[in-house]
């Protein structure tokens, strides 16, 4: 019986963290195999000393089947999980070529709602499944990994994709102790991730300033936003219970003091962002539909066109 083979693609927070325990558990399996597409200073770590997964209360290493940054040396793989940054997303697909083969199933764990459908327009061969997790964790070093919340939850599925090949997967992910979810409606679930960051990825980044600075600050147009979010979530079939906006801001009131969105930290350390998935989505979604989202724009425009940092005083 051949091997089920699985291959992440980006060893960061959450390709790190979800591969590493995938790693661990399938070490020597004689029925699943894992690997790691990943470059750089990371890639060295790995090759050397494995991966370190610091899991709540407990740190274990992980060593792949091969950890690379040549998918050739792997080829073909039954699974494949993208958990790389969207802006990267249409380049990294085409990079990770050898390891699509006609029955390859992509899923990507990357934020933004139209992920799988810009995926599936680079491979209309494929099936192509949704995916979002809900986890803080992080790089913490080249080669180690830590998972700083007691929960996390990983969602997958495809209304119309293969059902046999989703419920393997599942298995595959609660033996390596995996909290997995396969609703039926997937759709639904990318969305509510999608509103929890978009909103606040937008105005953080926007005022330069933390969450707890934002609820405190600028409260108002965080819930003008949360509106104008929900108008356009409706226009795509998606419906949200009327208090959405509020429960949504609650528990972002839950976060620690002083946490960020990794938009905000990308744009403070000039790196590359994901303001076109989580911010310039909204503003063209809406323009087609023919829905005013002003906050959104005029945020979108100071973001995009003007030096950053910035804050309004």
């Amino acid at each position: 019986m051949s091997k089920t083979k699985i291959a992440i693609s980006g060893i960061g927070a959450v390709g790190g963290f979800y591969g590493g325990l995938l790693a661990a558990r399938y070490k020597n399996s004689e029925k699943t195999e894992v690997y790691f597409i990943s470059r750089g200073e990371n890639l060295q770590k790995i090759k050397e000393n494995g991966l370190e997964i610091k899991n709540t209360f407990l740190t274990i290493r992980a060593n792949p089947k091969l950890a690379t940054d040549n998918p050739v040396e792997i080829g073909p793989v039954d699974y494949l999980f993208c958990c790389t940054k969207s802006y990267d997303l249409e380049e990294n697909i085409a990079q990770l070529a050898p390891v699509i083969g006609p029955d390859t199933i992509i899923i990507p764990l990357l934020n933004g709602v139209d992920i799988s459908e810009r995926i599936q327009k680079i491979l209309p061969n494929n099936e192509v499944w949704k995916g979002c997790v809900y986890i803080g964790s992080r790089l913490v070093k080249p080669g180690r990994v830590e998972k700083f919340t007691m929960k996390e939850r990983l969602y997958f599925g495809s209304k119309d994709g293969n059902k046999a090949r989703q419920q393997t997967l599942r298995e595959i992910l609660s033996n390596a102790r995996i909290q997995s979810i396969n609703p039926e409606n997937i759709d639904f679930e990318i969305w509510k991730k999608f509103f929890m960051i978009s909103t606040v990825a937008t105005i953080t980044s926007y005022f330069n300033e933390t969450i707890d600075n934002i609820i405190e600050n600028h409260i108002d147009l965080l819930i003008t936003l949360g509106y104008e979010l929900k108008s356009v979530a409706e226009s795509k079939g998606i419906h949200f219970p009327d208090n959405y906006v509020f429960t949504s801001i609650d528990s972002q009131k839950m976060m620690p003091n002083h946490s960020t969105t990794s938009m905000h930290s990308d744009f403070q350390r000039g790196n590359r962002t994901e303001v076109e998935t989580l911010t310039g989505y909204v503003v063209r979604t809406a323009q087609e539909a023919g829905i005013k989202v002003p906050t959104y724009q005029f945020m979108y425009r100071g973001l995009t066109e003007f030096p950053y940092p910035k804050r309004i005083d």
